[in-house]
Parts: C-alpha cells; structure tokens; sequence
C-alpha cells in the first residue's frame, strides 16, 4: 500500500465519505482536508494551499497521557496550528476505504495509532453511500504500570456560508456522546446549509466530556494558521485531559466568531494492555439540487451519527471482509495497493440523488461531467464488478436521453445529471455509439440481467445504425471528422485506428446481442459490416507493423504516394498507444479479434517498443515510427492514465506478460512515488516528468480493474472474487 511519512508533501489522502454523499481526505500529516460534503464536490473546501495541503482549520485530533506525575498533551498532526504543541511523525498506510496512522513522539509513553475508514461495502449500495467517517484510534502501554490516557477530538461549525446564526448542541445517549453544529439563520438556497455531527462512542471504563463552543478565532478580521486557537477546550483537556462539560447553545450574533466544538476520551490504560476509542463525524446538507440518497432514509445529522454507531462494528467488518478477500489473492503487492486505492473516484466523484439518479464525474473540478460516456466506457469497470445496480442504473440513463436520430449524448450533464450535452467541442463524436453497444453488452455479461438487456436493445439498435449513416466514403466504417471522439484536442480524418476498431468490437457484440434477440435481419447486417469493415480496418490502416491514426486517402499507397498524403495531412502514420482499444475490449469480452491475430500482436509488440518506451511515466499516445513523440498536439505527446491501463492488459492479453505488468506499474507509481497523489489522479500527465496536466479524481484511471479481469483467466481464486 502507499506508504508515506508526515514529512512528504503528500497532496491526497484516502477519501473517507460515501456514493454521492461527499468526502474529507485525510492527510499523511494528520490532518482533514479537500471536504466536499458540504455540496461542493467540484469546489472543495481546502486548505490555503492545495499543492501543499495543510488542512482545513478547526479539526483536530489530540492527546493526553499522564505517565506518573508527568503530563504530556499533543496535537496528533505535524502541521502547526497556533502554538499547540505537535506530534513529531506520522506514519501513514492507504488502502482505500482505509487509513492508517501511526504517531510516534518521544514524548509520548504509549502508542497511538489511528484507524481513519467509511463503510464501503461491495454490493450494498445503501451503506456504502453513509454520510459519515469513522477515526478509531488504538492506545497501547507498553509498560508493566498504568497510564492515564485520553483522547481529543474537536470540529469547526461550518454550516451556512455566514457565521451568523451558527450554534452548537450537545446531546448524550446511551451509546454516545453527540456534540452537533447548525446554522439557525442559514438561508434555503445556501448550499452549505445542513447538519454536522461529532459524536464520541462510549467504552466501559471511559470518561466522555465536552465543551460545545468557543471561538476558534483569536484576532479580529484574521482567521489563519498562526492564530487559530483551541482555547479553553485545550487549556482544560491539556491539564487533565477532560473538557469541562459546559454547553449553552449560544448563537453567533457577530463576525470574527469562528465557532469549534470538542469531545474528550479519557481512561486508565492497564499495565501491557490497550484499547481503542472512536469518533464519528457524521453530515447532512440537503440544501441543493435533487438532494442525496441517504436522505431518503437518514434525513438530520443526529439520525445518520445514531445509525452509524449502532452500525457500526457490522459495517466495519462488511467493509473490512471484501478488502480483507482482494488482499489475499495472489497478486503482486503493487498491483493490490493499485487497484484498492484507484476506486477513490466512486467515493470522491458521485453524484447520487434523492430521486436516484446516479453519475461519476468525469473530473469533479476541472470536468465536472456527469457519466461522460466515453470515458465511463473505461471507468466504470469498478462500478459494475461492485455495485452492478448502479452500473445498470447509470447506462438506461444514458439510453434514456438518446437522441431522436440514434446518437448517444457525450454526457448526463454538467455539475447534474438531467441535462446530456452532444460533446466538448460541438461536433458529433464517433467513438460514443460503440461504447455505449460494448458498455450493455458487458454489463448483461456479468449480471445476466435480462429485463435489462431486453430494455436496452432498440437503444442498442439505434444506435448502431447512427453510427452507420456516418460512413459516408462507403467503406463500412465510421469517418472521423475531426476531434470526434475521446481525444478532443486530436484532430483525425476518415478511418481512424481507434474509433474503427471501437466500432469492429462494438460490431461483435451487436451479433451477440441479436442472436440472443432472435433478431436476424440485424444479425445478418451487423455479420456484413463487421467483415467488410475489418477488410477496410486491414486495407488502409495497416503499415508495416502497426495500425496508423487515421486514413482520409483513396485505395492502397505506394510508399510515394504515402509520404505525399502524409505532407497533405490525409493520412497520420503516428503510431497510437490507443489504435486496438477495440481489440482489448473485444478480448475482454471474449468476442474474438477485429483484425488478423498475427498483425495484431505485431501492433502490440510495436506500442510497447515505441509508445511504452517513450516515457518513464506511462505509454505515450502518440509516437512516430522514429520513436519521436507526436508534438502535433497537447494529447499525442503525453501520457494518459487509462489508455496505459488499457494498453497493459491488451499486452497481457496478446502474451506480453512482463511489459505489460510492468506499463501498468509505472503508470501507479507515477501516482504513488513521483507525483505523490494517489488519490487525486489526473487523466493526462507530463511524459517528461509525470506531472498532471489535465484533470482530477479522474474517472478513466479504475480501467486499471481490467487487469484484474485478465489475471483472472488464469487464477480460480481471483475468478471467485469477481462473481462474474
């Protein structure tokens, strides 16, 4: 798993929230940052710095130990808050929906450690879209006498764009203490109006405390790092390490009142013995569009933190079975860290509403697109091995705004999911009509679902035949026009290598589907397309050893007339890493090949000698038979995350088991080592240095999954696993 110390500029940590329910990370510092639970997944609430996070001021956890007559008390993060004493290191293990901190200080005469999840339960939906975070932490004493030891945890009120009217409540109930944070005055179309909640489990043998307000903010005007302030809730738990149980619900009536809350644990640790304690930070803020699912049964914070405690060792162990599983199949422990940690996107990128309408975004803040299909088309793999209704869910969306003539819509909507939009750029994309074929065949494939194959197949048929009146050159395969298609700042003419060999596999599983319909006038003409168009594909894409980017010329070239058409700019010779994306979908869903085997593991063998070998980060898209990058554009000269995923296994797939892994692998650890985020991934990346270049909390990058499916072929143990 990633591994790293406080020291490191890490920028991401481990999401902890639910499907469409929002999320905080937190940090390999200690700290909580990037909250977008407050209706602002595509703006979140961050610290002064997002490339050098240091946390969302007013939410801490600390401790307190009383070794004797010595007392030591400390915030259990390394990123200086006022002039409260800190931890000295952290260090951190993420394995998503996990987190795990452990603090050392040679002050400190016990062991803490911190367990950081949210419930994320393969094929329960329902809980796994749970408001909420859990932070158990775990104390040890070492020592043959017993220690005095106690827990700190404290929370801004941050409901409600204005201070005004904010105020906080404590309540106590037979399992825990709840120390909740409203905003009275918050106006109805403020996204942040909501609930929060700090609740504090009860353990035999704790003392729980509160102290339910102060003002976090020391001067006028100024509410920053240096002049944050714990105040009396740190005087009194540092001293004793309890908090003096005072709560008068008092309301914000002015500016420069930054309200915080806290709740205190303390207990008399055993001689060699340990025990835990646990805080929840549970939210509600149904403030804005269609609202949440969880809402639908879980309406105020209170509910939500009530539930989740009652709940909350069944959902532990739920959520920690299905992990435990994939983490002991036989796999490389890169690969198993890779694919854990790259399902962030299904926490820090939903969109799940009140009404049921379900989408991942494409890039929460730099492409907030619901569902954006040709992207999903890699992306959701995840989504439909571990929430298959929600996969469902998500496609008869996409075929319910089809559009009158056939075409499938690029997207659900921007920053929503009820207004589709055609594409980024205005013209008709050609790749999105086969995905979205390939995308209900595989999903019948895994659930057997026949009500839902049977609803989609006139969607189905529609859209083939779209996708057939663009072939206007009669060569029985789609022309491109120009940026048509995923790579929208790629300009590509007549048959291109990716959009064809999409459109060969899509052809494959269209026979498939009408066999199974019993619908032969189709059968009959998609068997036609897909011989004459693979003729076409072999014709005028193929040269020497793999399939060029586009041909918009006439008939076979001779090398003449090659070098001439390349300089008029008809035909693109640049070797793509996508050109057989189509045949790695093909051969994921056992549908065959596209192309002749023989020149398509010559195609492979290529990529892998030119586009993997291009940069030290990934497979570079575009690569010139010389084994120079195409500069051409921003999107042929880099490195995209998914498409390597993809390339990957095709490697794998076609026998190039050692390249494979290792492409894959060095697009994880450009994440993981080099840039440092692994749980914020870009789509494109640098292929000079890694650094990203285009998006966040990118959706493609769970294509990383397919592999999993590849490995599977030859592991009974992973085939059980995936159910499929």
């Amino acid at each position: 798993m990633p591994i790293y110390t406080s020291d490191q500029n890490v920028k991401s940590g481990v999401p902890l929230g639910g499907l469409g329910a929002g999320k905080m990370e937190i940090l390999p510092s200690g700290v909580l940052d990037h909250f977008t639970f407050l209706n602002n997944i595509h703006a979140p609430l961050s610290s002064e710095d997002p490339k050098h996070p240091k946390g969302v001021l007013g939410f801490h956890f600390g401790v307190f130990v009383k070794d004797r007559d010595k007392k030591t008390a400390k915030l259990l993060q390394t990123v200086p808050v006022g002039d409260h004493p800190l931890i000295e290191k952290i260090k951190y293990n993420g394995a998503f929906p996990f987190a795990h901190l452990a603090y050392e200080d040679k002050d400190l005469p016990v062991g803490v450690e911190l367990e950081a999840w949210a419930p994320f339960i393969r094929g329960d939906e329902k809980h796994s879209s749970l408001p909420a975070a859990y932070f158990t932490f775990k104390i040890s004493n070492p020592w043959t006498r017993p220690i005095e030891v106690a827990l700190f945890a404290a929370a801004r009120n941050i409901i409600g764009e204005w201070g005004v009217g904010r105020f906080n409540q404590c309540g106590d109930t037979p399992k825990a203490l709840h120390l909740s944070f409203f905003n009275k005055k918050a106006q109805a179309h403020d996204p942040s109006r909501g609930e929060m909640c700090l609740s504090l489990v009860k353990h035999e043998g704790v003392i729980c405390s509160h102290l339910s307000e102060w003002n976090m903010q020391a001067k006028p005007f100024v509410f920053d790092r240096a002049s944050t302030t714990l105040g009396p809730a740190w005087e009194a738990f540092s001293q004793e390490g309890v908090l003096p149980n005072i709560n008068t619900e008092r309301l914000v009536t002015g500016e420069s009142h930054q309200l915080g809350g806290a709740l205190a644990a303390k207990l008399r640790l055993k001689p060699k013995s340990h025990t835990s304690v646990t805080f929840v930070l549970s939210w509600s803020f149904p403030g804005a569009g269609e609202g949440h699912f969880h809402e639908s049964w879980l309406r105020q914070s209170l509910d939500v933190a009530q539930y989740a405690v009652e709940k909350r060792m069944a959902l532990h162990a739920a959520t920690k079975d299905w992990v435990k599983e994939l983490q002991g199949l036989p796999l490389e422990p890169w690969f198993k860290d890779a694919l854990l940690n790259n399902l962030y996107p299904l926490v820090s990128s939903t969109l799940w509403t009140r009404r049921g309408r379900f989408a991942v975004f494409e890039a929460p803040r730099t492409c907030p697109l619901s569902g954006t299909l040709d992207v999903r088309f890699y992306g959701s793999l995840p989504l439909a091995l571990l929430f298959p209704r929600l996969e469902l869910k998500e496609m008869i969306e996409f075929a319910e705004v089809q559009r009158p003539q056939g075409y499938i819509p690029h997207d659900l909507g921007l920053k929503r999911a009820d207004l589709p939009s055609d594409s980024t750029n205005g013209l008709f994309w050609k790749d999105l009509n086969a995905k979205f074929i390939l995308l209900v065949y595989r999903d019948y494939l895994y659930t057997k679902d026949e009500a839902f194959l049977k609803k989609m197949y006139p969607f189905v048929k529609k859209a083939f035949y779209w996708l057939a009146a663009t072939d206007k050159n009669k060569d029985f395969l789609p022309d491109d026009e120009g940026a048509d298609q995923t790579f929208d700042l790629w300009p590509l003419y007549g048959a291109g290598a990716y959009v064809s060999g999409i459109f060969l596999a899509s052809l494959l599983a269209l026979e498939k589907m009408a066999q199974h319909a019993q619908d032969e006038s189709l059968l009959k003409e998609a068997h036609l397309w897909s011989k004459n168009g693979r003729r076409s594909f072999e014709k005028k894409l193929w040269h020497k050893n793999y399939f060029i980017a586009y041909n918009n010329s006439k008939g076979v070239l001779s090398q003449q007339q090659l070098a001439q058409n390349v300089k008029a700019q008809k035909i693109n010779i640049s070797c793509m890493a996508s050109q057989l994306t189509g045949q790695w979908a093909a051969h994921l869903l056992g549908l065959g090949y596209i192309a002749s085997p023989d020149k398509i593991k010559k195609a492979v063998g290529t990529m892998l000698e030119l586009n993997a070998a291009a940069s030290p980060f990934g497979a570079v898209n575009g690569v010139l038979p010389s084994g120079e990058r195409d500069k051409s554009n921003l999107q042929s000269e880099n490195v995209w995350f998914g498409t390597t995923y993809a390339l990957a296994g095709l490697a794998l797939l076609e026998g190039f088991e050692k390249e494979g892994w290792a492409l894959a692998r060095k697009a994880w650890e450009n994440a993981a080592t080099n840039t440092l985020d692994p749980w914020d991934q870009p789509d494109l990346c640098s292929a000079v240095d890694g650094a990203a270049i285009f998006g966040d909390h990118y959706m493609r990058n769970m294509v990383l999954w397919s592999l999993l499916l590849v490995a599977a072929r030859k592991d009974k143990a992973i085939q059980g696993f995936l159910k499929i």
